[in-house]
């Protein structure tokens, strides 16, 4: 954490106020007092953790600018990043974010911004398609900057789905207020992904086939590529492929089963 408020007091473009929203419930206050910018941060203290949506939302109604940067707590970014981000912001764009690389290997790409498939499947781009900025279906959300404007037009982010899937939504509702979604490849920064389970994955790759629309037949096509080819690289690396997780997040995703599993 001391990291990241590290990085966000050497900006060249400053932030009002800090929000850490803390998911374990572990920091106190007294724990800021020695961190940079203390003076302007403010601690939000979610011990049952709701999730990512929740989490970012908590900045619903506190915010005094024009714009929120969303970080995860192991963000790596230049000095430059707010800057850069908030003039991409200019007319019909609805959220900014760099080009993102593994932490544990800065010389790969993790995502170039996000693509979407007609069935609901989600992947990142591994290469950016412009020195330019240019616009995307979706941007990973472990770092992106969104006006405040945009949010508050789409209702903010998705809680339904605890984990994984709420920024190609967040992308989708942009899209259907005609808000784009850039990547600003000049802008570079690094953060490590998770795992996803196979259970959340599915389920809430199926959740959003239900809000988006897209037929049973064409999302169930889209959930067994997925499947497979994640199941196949799974077992290359000696672990179960995860069918009966991916059986248990297709019927709980069918039935609507939403938030923490």
């Amino acid at each position: 954490m001391r990291a990241v408020l590290e990085q966000l007091d050497a900006q060249t473009s400053q932030a009002r106020q800090v929000l850490i929203v803390d998911n374990g419930g572990t920091l106190k206050d007294a724990d800021l007092t020695a961190m940079p910018l203390a003076d302007r941060t403010v601690l939000i203290s979610r011990p049952d953790n709701p999730g990512y949506g929740a989490a970012v939302n908590e900045a619903r109604g506190r915010l005094r600018g024009d714009s929120l940067l969303v970080l995860t707590h192991d963000a790596v970014f230049s000095d430059r990043l707010a800057e850069h981000l908030l003039d991409a912001l200019d007319g019909r764009e609805g959220c900014a974010a760099p080009l993102l690389k593994f932490a544990s290997d800065r010389s790969r790409v993790f995502s170039a911004g996000g693509s979407l498939t007609r069935g609901g499947r989600a992947f990142h781009l591994s290469a950016p398609r412009s020195t330019a900025p240019y616009p995307v279906e979706w941007v990973d959300g472990a770092i992106a900057m969104y006006t405040a404007e945009a949010l508050d037009r789409i209702d903010w982010i998705a809680e339904e789905y605890f984990l994984y899937f709420e920024d190609v939504d967040t992308g989708w509702r942009l899209a259907g207020q005609s808000l784009d979604c850039l990547i600003v490849p000049d802008e570079v920064a690094y953060q490590q992904p998770g795992a996803h389970p196979m259970y959340l994955g599915v389920r809430n790759m199926v959740l959003f086939a239900r809000k988006a629309g897209i037929g049973a037949l064409r999302s169930a096509c889209a959930v067994a590529y997925r499947v497979g080819r994640e199941g196949l690289g799974r077992l290359r690396r000696g672990k179960p492929m995860g069918i009966g997780d991916a059986l248990r997040g297709w019927r709980d995703g069918r039935l609507g089963l939403t938030g923490k599993p």
